[in-house]
């Protein structure tokens, strides 16, 4: 693993929990969240029609506050950057939870204005996903965020009393829940909404969600439809699939919501159905079919701030190059940034272009792959290609698709000796199958005559002579051994292209 020069913890006191995110990292380079807790403290309880924060809420609050800067203790992380939003920053008798809570925990919150968090939420959309434009929310305990990104930049935001602990003990204080106050809850939602003229998405823009109750949507959904890919950050939420959960969700009494809602976490079993009618209500405000999650929010954002200050801005400028950068240099830290077998897939991409007719999207595709298929040796030098898939399955790669995802890990777990693995659902079908079978030949060409680090070996030229490809690689040094692989894979160059393949050596 690589050695990462600082440490930095990021806590964000929100109205329903406190979290904690630990992050190794060298400034701009790489980086690695190696702690993240979170504990549902409930701050805002009871701060309906009052704005003032409950003595029994304030109490659990400072005692998990206590138990983080602990924490924080015990790993020697130094630096702490607490943040305070809705809860606090409606409360009138907030100076003195402020003053108590630095008094008792040693943490000296910053209460961050609506606009502040807001933005906050936008830089960790922005760095997540690679969102340029669209609408982007969070829907909090106390309150919710939406935001207008232009040009991958904020452009503005608001905050609007919409927070799930709020909307819940405000109209929903009844189990089973009552028909009227629900409706009365969706007519309030749609209310407050339709205002924000500027709240629509144009055509190929989207809406991203961030915060507890868009994650938790989005657990359940997945495991009620039994999505293959166990990642929240970049997954569809449809619009028709929350309908028929709010109408399921509605029909369950509390203490049944967790039993038939796979997924659900019991703190939130009560406030899920007010944060789901938010979500609903945003989606027909932004007029779209579905909402894209972002598992990133405030202390991402502060987190990126820190992580990119000597820079001109705190935006990442080529997110999908960095994903794949940052996840080489965590677990090959001994390797060049610059894989050979990544240069030397690329030369035979372009090479056997007349032959696939890929575009920039496919060579981006390959390229991640061939970047990242030596980091599995870093879990086991035996079987590195399968725990690079499995790493890069599991990393989630910030800026690509779930299906991209899936079509990179697929190619360096082709990579084994087993060959290709069948294709799924979660790869495309058969076109994805036909696209993963002839990068799939490719990336095991390269690696074959440049995965040994040694003299750098180049595509010289191909030929199509009848029913056989001739190829011819450049190098300074014998092939003998890397000839006789290649032959091995004559079948499968024959599958997927159609034709035979025959490598010539230089010398």
């Amino acid at each position: 693993m690589a050695r990462l020069k600082k440490q930095i913890g990021i806590v964000d006191l929100g109205s329903n929990s406190v979290r904690l995110i630990a992050v190794e990292y060298t400034p701009g380079f790489a980086f690695q969240i190696t702690t993240e807790f979170s504990r549902r403290v409930r701050l805002s309880e009871g701060m309906a029609g009052t704005n003032l924060l409950q003595p029994h809420a304030i109490e659990r609050t400072l005692d998990t506050l206590r138990v983080i800067h602990e924490m924080c203790d015990a790993r020697g992380i130094k630096r702490i950057v607490p943040v305070a939003t809705a809860a606090v920053r409606d409360a009138t008798n907030r100076q003195e939870f402020l003053k108590a809570a630095q008094k008792k925990t040693g943490l000296r919150f910053r209460v961050l204005t609506g606009e502040e968090e807001a933005a906050l939420g936008v830089l960790a959309v922005i760095n997540g996903l690679g969102v340029q434009a669209g609408i982007v929310m969070e829907i909090g305990g106390g309150s919710m965020q939406v935001s207008e990104v232009r040009h991958g930049k904020f452009q503005h935001g608001l905050t609007a009393p919409l927070g799930a602990v709020r909307l819940t003990e405000q109209f929903l204080p009844s189990d089973p829940v009552d028909p009227l106050q629900l409706s009365q809850l969706v007519n309030h939602i749609a209310a407050t909404l339709q205002p924000l003229e500027w709240m629509q998405a144009a055509p190929g823009e989207r809406l991203v969600v961030v915060g507890g109750t868009a994650r938790s949507l989005a657990v359940i959904d997945r495991e009620l439809r039994g999505y293959p890919i166990d990642l929240i950050n970049g997954y569809e939420l449809e619009l028709a699939r929350l309908s028929a959960l709010i109408e399921q969700v509605r029909a369950l009494p509390i203490k049944d919501r967790k039993k038939y809602l796979p997924g659900l976490k019991a703190d939130r079993a009560d406030i899920i159905l007010a944060g789901a009618l938010v979500l609903e209500g945003a989606m027909l405000r932004a007029g779209v079919d579905r909402a894209t999650i972002c598992s990133q929010g405030v202390r991402e954002g502060l987190f990126y701030q820190e992580f990119l200050k000597q820079r001109a801005s705190p935006l990442i400028p080529n997110l999908r190059e960095f994903s794949v950068l940052n996840l080489r240099r965590l677990h090959g830290a001994h390797l060049p940034d610059q894989s050979p077998v990544a240069q030397l897939a690329l030369d035979l991409f372009n090479a056997l272009e007349p032959m696939h007719g890929y575009q920039p999207p496919e060579r981006e595709l390959l390229w991640a792959a061939a970047q990242l298929l030596e980091i599995g040796a870093d879990v086991d030098f035996h079987d590195p290609a399968r725990h690079s898939a499995y790493l890069v399955l599991n990393s989630g790669l910030p800026g690509y698709s779930h299906r991209e995802i899936a079509l990179i890990s697929l190619l360096d777990l082709a990579q084994r000796p087993a060959g290709m693995a069948p294709a799924t659902e979660a790869f495309g079908g058969k076109e994805a199958a036909v696209l993963a079978s002839r990068l799939s030949v490719i990336l095991r060409l390269a690696a074959i005559f440049a995965g040994n680090q040694l003299r750098a070996v180049k595509v010289k030229s191909v030929e199509r002579q009848g029913d056989q490809l001739l190829l011819r690689f450049d190098s300074l040094r014998d092939l003998a051994w890397e000839l006789a692989e290649a032959k091995n894979l004559s079948k499968a160059f024959e599958e997927a292209f159609g034709c035979g393949l025959l490598v010539v050596s230089p010398l």
